[in-house]
């Protein structure tokens, strides 16, 4: 008998390839979900950087990513609630004179958000901080020399929440973006 035989042997190695497909897709959108967070937090610290003026290193370790590690999870962006120091921010000693022409301390220039703020009789405790500042800003509570009060600026997550609904509508829409890529890169 002559002709053209057609059997299902060829079409058994896409059917178990087929059988891998879910397992790809939800890989796929797991990377994206995830790709999303790291996204989205990059943007977050370069405009909050830029709102309060400071800069994205120190607010790197506030701002923190908790990724998904399945998909049923979330990635969840979320800030700290102590406030930043103010010597975090822009600053400078400012001075005064007195009688016979000497120099005292009268209080620190603070440039927080863009608008700066005098802060008289606070002064710079160069002994306190860490390494990326260079001292704490401080302010005596009464007449005596102790105690002192550390001043703080906005906490990041009081900065992260002013924005909250435009943050999630562009998380929405970058992820839609992300499934579509980590689809394509898949090999289905």
């Amino acid at each position: 008998m002559s002709g053209v035989k057609v059997s299902l042997g060829g079409i058994k190695e896409q059917l178990v390839r087929l059988d891998e497909l879910p397992k790809k897709i939800n890989r796929a959108a797991l990377m994206a979900l995830n790709d999303t967070g790291e996204n989205l937090r990059a943007q977050i610290l370069k405009e909050m950087g830029e709102t309060v003026n400071i800069k994205r290193q120190v607010l790197r370790d506030r701002v923190r990513l908790t990724k998904a590690r399945r998909l049923a999870d979330a990635v969840r962006i979320w800030a700290l609630k102590r406030g930043l120091v103010l010597s975090h921010f822009p600053h400078k000693q400012l001075y005064g004179t007195r009688k016979k022409g000497k120099r005292v301390r009268a209080g620190i220039r603070v440039n927080v958000g863009g608008s700066e703020k005098i802060l008289p009789g606070a002064f710079i405790v160069p002994s306190m901080g860490s390494s990326k500042t260079d001292g704490l800003i401080a302010r005596r509570l009464g007449k005596d020399r102790l105690p002192i009060e550390v001043l703080y600026g906005p906490s990041p997550s009081q900065i992260l929440n002013t924005r909250l609904p435009d943050y999630r509508a562009e998380g929405e829409r970058v992820l839609l973006r992300e499934v579509l890529r980590q689809l394509e890169r898949a090999d289905l």
